[in-house]
């Protein structure tokens, strides 16, 4: 975690969806957490829990928008979202 902090971007986020994660490292400030940088803690949901939930989505006709990169294309997938330049979720893929 601290090292995917001193990557992060100024204003990044970094998500932490661990079930079994080992305690958080003292963080250095300057490094790790300056220029707006934070941490967000998201569920971890079961596996039974995704099946719930797409039963729910088919049930009620929810679809997804999403917009498709190659994985080679992540920088741009980042910056198309950072510009507004589509709806929905990016979802990136080998082929």
């Amino acid at each position: 975690m601290p090292a995917a902090l001193i990557h992060l971007d100024a204003g990044g986020t970094l998500a932490i969806a661990g079930i079994h994660l080992s305690d958080i490292p003292t963080l250095n400030y300057a490094d790790q957490l300056f220029r707006e940088r934070s941490i967000r803690s998201v569920t971890a949901n079961t596996r039974r829990d995704g099946e719930r939930f797409l039963a729910l989505a088919d049930r009620f006709h929810i679809v997804p928008t999403t917009i498709g990169y190659p994985m080679a294309e992540a920088p741009r997938a980042l910056a198309d979202l950072a510009h507004g330049r589509f709806g929905g979720a990016a979802v990136l893929h080998n082929h």
